[in-house]
């Protein structure tokens, strides 16, 4: 697991290393200086002209110690300073006086000439504003010179906990970002800005780091690895779970069969498809080790006998699962809202809600509890994992979309703010994933996911998981995780970024999951 930090959490784990533990800020900033420095001379010829682009604070002042480390190796090295000298840190001043001792040529105002090498150390983490001026000209002069850039802990410009560009933003092909990674530069639109993200420990103390306690983490594949359950030798299809899967409709049959495939790819011991009469024969077809139960979609459930008839067969199959998936390709028409309210009646049982099933859910107010400004908090069962895109977390909340888009992390925990510990997988090009506690910042994947059918197999993996007894959270991170990397995997060593398609995910599962 690797932490992610906010603008907040990563300032007070600097503040707390000084002030109460006692690490000296020089000390900090020379490492930080040292790491910078070996990032440029692994990615950079000998001898290279560098300039670096100073700032006042402290981010400035680990730039220009990066600069001296250079130009003791060797270098051409170009300080220089944009903002008022008479505002610098107390840091940032004791590096002045160290490169000027020194003899290092040192500038003010936007650099001339031309560079190999551009180190942005304008602003850290600490922006907030929108950058104007001076500073939002040096900015724009990084852009557009054809140079390496190496920013300093983030791009600047870049909200370290949103990732929202605020105005301008300098991109950069390295980011060395110190002690954990930040939130600005793994959520979008941040990380188009900051190119190749190396984390450099520069000896932030663990205790630090654990009383923080950052709330906000990714995994990596060994960590995915690792999280997979155990298969025990004497065991039989009992010993891993039934799935029950709810999806499709009479026009609709890709979707259970994508999902229903994944759940079993994911190592579940049963799979039964509750579907429409209609895609019997694909599902027989298609998937032969699943299970097919029926029911007549072409029957008025309006009427009161055919309602409760659907009801008591459903309560049967629930009753056989061990977790139940609800929603792909159901549609919005009865009987679906017959069948997710049947479906809500289980508490004990893990259940996924995704697609057509979200987009019923969002018309039961009975599920929500609405706010003073007309939004919705989600409240329902601990069992529960829903799983929307932004479009259908907008119809579930009512939040504004370009706020979901843009905030995304501080949106899904408002969503779950009076939860009961249920699990929220909002899905973009970084699908976070939250029981309202710690939140999952998935950086595996990438855009040959866009493409339909691709949620049906994620939700099918989570049911999966859950079923060989994970928990709603972990198996739900997990099933992300995996989900990502078997489309990394696709494009690396298959069709590429064009031509995968969903069905591509279920031949991906083998070649990725532990032997």
């Amino acid at each position: 697991m690797q932490y992610i930090t906010d603008a907040r959490e990563a300032k007070e784990i600097d503040r707390m290393s000084i002030e109460e533990i006692g690490i000296p800020s020089m000390v900090l900033m020379e490492k930080a200086a040292l790491a910078v420095a070996a990032c440029v001379k692994a990615n950079a010829e000998p001898g290279s002209h560098v300039v670096a682009v100073c700032g006042m604070g402290n981010n400035g002042g680990d730039g220009v110690a990066a600069a001296r480390l250079l130009w003791e190796d060797g270098f051409l090295v170009t300080i220089c300073l944009i903002g008022n000298e008479e505002h610098a840190s107390e840091e940032m001043k004791k590096q002045l006086a160290i490169v000027r001792k020194l003899g290092l040529h040192i500038c003010t105002g936007l650099p001339s000439g031309e560079y190999d090498v551009i180190l942005d150390a304008i602003f850290g983490i600490g922006l907030s504003r929108e950058i104007a001026g001076e500073f939002a000209d040096a900015v724009n002069w990084i852009n557009e010179q054809d140079a390496l850039r190496f920013a300093v802990d983030i791009p600047s410009g870049v909200n370290a906990t949103t990732g929202e560009i605020l105005a301008v933003a300098a991109a950069a092909d390295f980011t060395i970002t110190f002690g954990t990674n930040k939130r600005g530069i793994v959520l979008f639109p941040g990380c188009n800005y900051a190119g190749t993200v190396i984390v450099s420990d520069i000896g932030f103390p663990k205790k630090a780091v654990e009383e923080i306690r950052p709330r906000a983490y990714t995994l990596t594949r060994q960590d995915a690895m690792e999280l997979m359950p155990p298969r025990i030798l004497r065991s039989n299809k009992g010993s891993y779970g039934k799935v029950l899967v709810i999806a499709g409709s009479a026009e609709i049959s890709g979707a259970c069969y994508l999902c229903a495939a994944a759940a079993g790819r994911m190592g579940s011991g049963l799979v039964k498809v509750f579907t429409a009469a209609e895609n019997s024969t694909v599902i027989r077809t298609r998937l032969p080790e699943a299970l097919v139960a029926t029911y007549d979609s072409t029957l008025d459930y309006s009427q009161p006998e055919n309602r409760l008839e659907l009801s008591g067969r459903l309560q049967e199959e629930i009753k056989w699962a061990s977790c139940i998936v609800i929603g792909p390709g159901i549609g919005t028409k009865e009987p679906a809202g017959i069948l997710l309210t049947e479906v809500l009646k289980e508490k004990n049982k893990a259940i996924v809600i995704d697609a057509d099933g979200l987009n019923v859910l969002s018309g039961k107010d009975e599920y929500f509890v609405e706010r003073e400004d007309g939004t919705r908090k989600l409240a329902l069962s601990a069992n529960v994992v829903l799983t929307p895109h932004l479009q259908e977390m907008t119809r579930l909340t009512r939040f504004e979309l370009p706020l979901i888009r843009t905030r995304i992390v501080d949106q899904a925990l408002l969503a779950l703010e009076c939860a009961n510990g249920q699990t929220l997988v909002l899905k973009d090009a970084r699908t976070v994933v939250t029981d309202g506690g710690e939140v999952y910042i998935n950086t595996t994947g990438n855009n040959a996911l866009s493409t339909g059918g691709t949620g049906d197999v994620l939700t099918g993996m989570i049911a999966g998981l859950l079923a060989q007894g994970m928990r709603p959270k972990r198996a739900a991170v997990l099933a992300v995780c995996l989900h990502g990397i078997a489309a990394d995997e696709y494009v690396r060593d298959r069709g590429g970024r064009y031509s995968m398609i969903a069905s591509d995910l279920l031949d991906m599962l083998p070649q990725i999951l532990p032997k």
